[in-house]
């Protein structure tokens, strides 16, 4: 039986990855501001308690899943402070206390983020930093500060996905699900852009792949891309509904978007953001087990329970 403490477990990432070990018969502890997934074990301790709190708590695990810190969509309400607290100082005081507590392995999420938010072609795990916003900052600095604390006999797995769907998703995938649920007509017919995502189950996989083997930065994603307008008819389909997408211009739209502060949302619709997952497959022996339909109903009767 293989023991994994999971911090974030509160968190939509967090608690697939605690069912998926609780189901494979892991023996599962967690760090989290509310209560424990079902199954799991709430230790008394936080985060940013310190390495030496947190190495007193990881004696005896496997696998220390590092999943807190502040998410994408909280750094509207946060500043510099919260997110070097949060992202690099959390997530380097949470790699140190598994090092000293002798724990074998450490997987901890950053984001594809790090290299920037659109891909001329799809990014490798070796491309040049490139981020774009000071939550993308963060997680690089992460990444840069875990040079000094992975030491030891510590391996350390750095995992880089886009962005995150499945049951209880949150964020601005969420909002694409209610645009889709009530038949809203957007002007995203030429979203066609090519862009890479993850279902939380594929994510959840390679996390239990990594806690076992692996060592390096490993990009994810779904077996196939999608762009924004295909998502949305896929999605409307889910739902019943006739795709109501309609054609405007996109330098049009990217005119309108700098005056309300938008041009970030205007790139995630518009611009292509590809990953290159082939040293993830070929490193690891391990492809995305499951295609992107059958994640995106089950969410779909996810949403439609919570409704």
């Amino acid at each position: 039986m293989t023991t994994a403490v999971v911090t974030g477990a509160g968190g939509f990432i967090g608690g697939h990855l605690c069912a998926r070990l609780v189901a494979d018969g892991w023996t599962v502890s967690v760090i989290t501001r509310g209560a424990a997934p079902a199954n799991t074990h709430k230790l008394n301790v936080a985060v940013d308690a310190g390495s030496n709190a947190l190495a007193l708590e990881f004696q005896a695990v496997e696998v220390v899943y590092h999943l807190a810190g502040l998410a994408h969509e909280g750094i509207a309400d946060s500043n510099a402070g919260d997110l070097q607290d949060l992202n690099v100082v959390g997530t380097v005081s949470v790699v140190k206390a598994a090092v000293e507590a002798g724990v074998p392995a450490v997987v901890w999420l950053s984001s594809i983020k790090v290299l920037g938010d659109v891909s001329a072609d799809p990014f490798r795990p070796d491309d040049p930093y490139q981020p774009g916003n000071a939550y993308a900052q963060s997680k690089m600095a992460a990444e840069l500060s875990l040079a000094d604390a992975c030491t030891g006999n510590t391996r350390v797995a750095i995992v880089r996905p886009p962005l995150v769907y499945g049951e209880g998703v949150r964020g601005n995938y969420l909002k694409m699900l209610r645009w889709a649920a009530f038949g809203l007509p957007l002007p995203l017919a030429r979203a066609t852009a090519p862009r890479s995502l993850v279902g939380v189950a594929n994510l959840c996989d390679l996390l239990v792949r990594l806690g076992r083997q692996g060592v390096g930065v490993f990009h994810v994603a779904d077996p196939q891309d999608v762009s924004v307008s295909a998502l949305l008819t896929e999605l409307a389909s889910l739902f019943g509904r006739r795709s109501r997408l309609f054609g405007v211009s996109p330098g049009i739209l990217q005119s309108l978007t700098p005056a309300a502060g938008q041009q970030a949302v205007y790139s995630r619709l518009f611009d292509p953001l590809q990953v290159d997952q082939s040293k993830t497959c070929h490193t690891l022996d391990w492809h995305p087990p499951f295609e992107a339909r059958e994640q995106m109903e089950a969410m779909v009767k996810w949403f439609q329970l919570q409704r």
